[in-house]
């Protein structure tokens, strides 16, 4: 490739190649964009007001979160506010080996978590409730963070399926509200997806919660 040449997705002939390239991209522009930190306190406040403002939030019973990393959207706001409002909130812990997960229901932030993990992400202790994939209610919001995602619900994870193998467990997923949770940045137009990759039908951001049905 020439100098004056910016790459793109369709530089690479393979999909694992085309994933790598966005992996690549979407972490170098998160790096920068999330180091400013008045605007990920920010963009925190607005997913509260953007979520529970909606029909969808309203009707739910149950919203499945995540603790978000560094270069992640924070949704602990927004699950805090959940609790505030009755609803049940629950969160993923990853399995002792291999690339599984449940997520397990939580009163608090502040009690029963740890971090002993390989990623040193937030989860829940053993001594929280487990929820089983058929437990998920149908009005649940399940909230699903990602590297990258289209407008089309085409979404990039980071690699290790944690969330595409959850997802295949849950009944009927393709008609709940599964929402992908990014910045704006890391919206594009091509990302490739394989039999296995599970699509979101909404998508949160800085900017909204939008449904992409």
């Amino acid at each position: 490739m020439s100098q004056c040449h910016t790459p793109t997705i369709y530089d690479y002939k393979t999909v694992e190649e085309q994933k790598s390239f966005l992996r690549k991209r979407a972490k170098a522009a998160l790096k920068e964009y999330c180091s400013d930190l008045p605007l990920m306190e920010q963009t925190a406040k607005s997913v509260v007001t953007s979520v529970t403002n909606s029909d969808e939030y309203k009707n739910a019973t149950m919203i499945l979160g995540f603790m978000p990393m560094n270069d992640e959207v924070d949704i602990v706001p927004l699950m805090k506010q959940a609790l505030k409002d009755k609803k049940k909130v629950a969160v993923p812990k990853m399995a002792k080996s291999g690339n599984d997960m449940d997520f397990y229901l939580i009163d608090d932030f502040d009690g029963d978590f740890t971090s002993d993990n390989k990623y040193n992400i937030r989860e829940p202790s053993e001594n929280c409730t487990k929820l089983n994939p058929d437990q998920i209610p149908s009005d649940a919001l399940i909230f699903v963070p990602g590297l990258v995602f289209n407008l089309e619900g085409a979404r990039l994870g980071r690699g290790k399926g944690y969330y595409d193998k959850y997802l295949a467990r849950v009944p009927d997923c393709d008609k709940r509200i599964v929402c992908g949770v990014c910045f704006t940045i890391c919206v594009t137009k091509a990302v490739p997806i394989e039999k296995n990759d599970v699509r979101v039908n909404y998508l949160l951001n800085e900017y909204g919660f939008i449904s992409l049905r």
